[in-house]
């Protein structure tokens, strides 16, 4: 990272930009161009401090075609946006925020109670204080896509 200044690496501040972000956007390999799309996720932190992300969608489509033929994707996520302005001069002129930016590698998740546990960790991260209940049927027609975080980096200004 060029600017050491803005990193960061507590992983509780990782967290917290986690719990402020609606969106996470995954690129894939689709030959000669890169395909980004985003997504709505929920993630969990694993005793090692390994990032899972989890996402939905669809049994088909690009997202999916393109995971199938590789797993390995690249992520990118930020929040806390704002402008910083100058009287002055417009060169001092800014941007504030807080990102991640990373690469993992992605498995389809067929086991319904294992897609019930992801469902439940994504409610729980749009819709804390209410419960919900998903049965077999409730999740068969979607694909549950669980990212394994290889690296990343976070950064705030």
């Amino acid at each position: 990272m060029r600017r050491k200044d803005r990193e960061i690496t507590d992983i509780d501040e990782v967290i917290d930009i986690l719990n402020h972000t609606d969106v996470i956007r995954l690129a894939m390999n689709n030959g000669d161009f890169p395909y980004i799309v985003p997504v709505n996720f929920c993630y969990e932190v694993k005793p090692n401090n390994q990032l899972i992300f989890y996402i939905h969608g669809a049994k088909v489509g690009t997202k999916v075609d393109l995971l199938r033929q590789n797993p390995l994707l690249s992520f990118e996520l930020d929040t806390r946006h704002r402008l910083i302005t100058d009287d002055e001069k417009a060169c001092k002129y800014s941007f504030a925020y807080a990102s991640i930016i990373g690469n993992g590698c992605a498995t389809f998740i067929e086991e319904p109670a294992a897609k019930i546990a992801a469902f439940q960790m994504m409610m729980n991260k749009v819709a804390p204080s209410k419960s919900f209940t998903f049965s077999e049927r409730d999740v068969k027609p979607v694909i549950v896509i669980k990212i394994e975080v290889q690296a990343y980096t976070a950064k705030k200004h």
